[in-house]
């Protein structure tokens, strides 16, 4: 279907059949809207009921828009009771959070009507070249690296965080009169990739795999199966970038049918020698890091030197970036240029203060352990000779922090303490304890900041890296992070005022 998404919907247009939109998030809201734009007839269906719904969103002026444009909006309609919605539709668009299990889907399998994720219709609705980054961590800077590498090239580019964000600004380029060599680059999450089903990027980047989504996915055999959804449907034509470093990620290569690029810091030689795409990360004869990129038989030197981005897991990003960028066509000293041009992305391991003897990292973003794991390794390697104070909370995920602590556990030495705050402070304090690990509590993000800079004001780093979600107390990531930095800040200023 991906190869003719606006045939399909055409047809469905010309057949006089409807198109559901199941689930009335942000998701389903942009999907509703593109198709609208096509011509189709739209009706959206949402479990909630319509009071219940408009208690928690603030997308009430745009439902009633939608509404007074054509688009059927139906609440409280769930599993069978989808049946009536169904019948004479000729597609189904499922939004994010509908996952495989759902009564939804289940109806809709029933009936036999052929279904897509709003991420497929971002990409199947995009005139050119569509890159899509996967993965646990790094999604988001290792896009905006690509993003920014194309736009200082001089090409045509969109970057979207999802799929909906792309179709909401109408970056799809579908009937926009954009050129066939626009570049969209869009995130995708596991749960996206999981009810796609005929996902066809031209190039699939998958940066690393976690348990960072077990919740949804009950196992890690099933989370790496809906990553998969990021190149099963791709061919000889197109390219899947995978992490060599990672045993799940490289399994994935051999459900591949499209060409494959490996990055990392073990990548077979063989696989230069037989021609594929490979970066590998090392270190110079000075201690440097460098990226040494072998294509079609060439190999070119990538220095790390003056990069912003710090550890490393954003060395594994840039080269699958450089990978990227370098199979587009972009030339090796304009990558070699974004790459010292690139500013970090906001709430990622960002430096709020720095100076002789303090560091402030907000690394807000950081909502799984996996990435809180990764921020704490960067800390220890790039801010070393310093007490670290590491705050960790909010809503806890499913999975195991035993990876966490027990890289804390090597490094007690340098680890000042861990603050464990928020709503689930007192069940990972629970797990500090269970593995000998310092550690106080905070019932929120305001007191924890508070007993953080405390701990350093005669020098140290704290270290905001929650691996947990925000909902205990924000709307998300980047309200916390913004809170976080307008504390610091504040608190910092308080200091140089007493200190007149």
């Amino acid at each position: 279907m991906m190869m003719a998404l606006h045939e399909s919907i055409q047809q469905v247009v010309t057949s006089q059949k409807r198109v559901l939109v199941v689930g009335l998030g942000v998701g389903g809201l942009a999907s509703a809207r593109a198709l609208r734009q096509q011509g189709a007839e739209v009706v959206i269906a949402e479990r909630r009921t319509r009071e219940g719904f408009f208690r928690g969103t603030h997308s009430i002026a745009e439902i009633e828009t939608l509404e007074k444009e054509g688009i059927s909006i139906v609440f409280g309609v769930d599993g069978e009771r989808l049946a009536p919605y169904l019948s004479g539709a000729g597609l189904v668009v499922m939004s994010p959070g509908v996952s495989l299990e759902s009564s939804a889907v289940g109806a809709v399998t029933r009936v036999g009507i052929p279904f897509i994720s709003d991420l497929e219709l971002a990409v199947g609705l995009h005139s050119g070249r569509t890159i899509l980054v996967a993965g646990s961590n790094g999604k988001s800077t290792t896009a905006a690296l690509i993003h920014h590498t194309l736009q200082d090239a001089g090409l045509h580019s969109f970057l979207s965080t999802d799929g909906s964000v792309a179709l909401s600004r109408g970056d799809t380029g579908a009937g926009a009169g954009r050129a066939n060599n626009s570049t969209l680059i869009v995130e995708a999450t596991s749960f996206q990739l999981e009810v796609s089903t005929s996902l066809k990027p031209n190039i699939s980047v998958i940066l690393n795999s976690s348990e960072g989504h077990l919740e949804r996915h009950g196992s890690l055999e099933r989370y790496a199966l809906a990553m998969e959804g990021a190149l099963r449907f791709q061919r000889g034509e197109d390219l899947a970038v995978l992490n060599a470093d990672d045993p799940i990620v490289v399994a994935m290569a051999t459900k591949s049918r499209s060409s494959v690029a490996f990055f990392g810091e073990s990548v077979p030689d063989d696989r230069a020698r037989e021609g594929e795409i490979v970066a590998r990360i090392s270190r110079g004869q000075e201690g440097a890091f460098l990226l040494t990129l072998s294509l079609n038989g060439v190999c070119e030197e990538y220095s790390l030197v003056g990069t912003r981005l710090i550890g490393a897991h954003n060395r594994y990003n840039i080269a699958a970036a450089v990978i990227v960028a370098r199979r587009i066509g972009i030339p090796q000293e304009s990558v070699q240029r974004a790459l010292r041009t690139f500013m970090p992305l906001e709430h990622r391991l960002e430096v709020v203060v720095r100076d002789h003897s303090r560091a402030i990292i907000n690394d807000s973003k950081s909502t799984t352990v996996a990435s809180t794991l990764a921020a704490f390794s960067t800390i220890t390697e790039d801010f070393q000779h310093r007490p670290i104070v590491l705050m960790i909370g909010g809503l806890s995920k499913a999975g195991s922090w035993s990876p966490l602590l027990s890289k804390i556990k090597t490094r007690s030495e340098e680890v000042a303490s861990v603050i464990c705050f928020g709503k689930d402070g007192s069940l990972l304090a629970s797990h500090c304890r269970a593995a000998g690990v310092r550690h106080i509590t905070a019932p929120n993000l305001g007191e924890a900041t508070r007993e953080a800079l405390r701990m350093v004001s005669s020098g140290g780093t704290v270290l905001l890296s929650p691996g947990c979600s925000s909902f205990d107390e924000f709307a998300d990531y980047q309200e916390r992070g913004a809170f976080f930095k307008r504390y610091v800040r504040e608190e910092a200023g308080e200091l140089a005022s007493s200190a007149l």
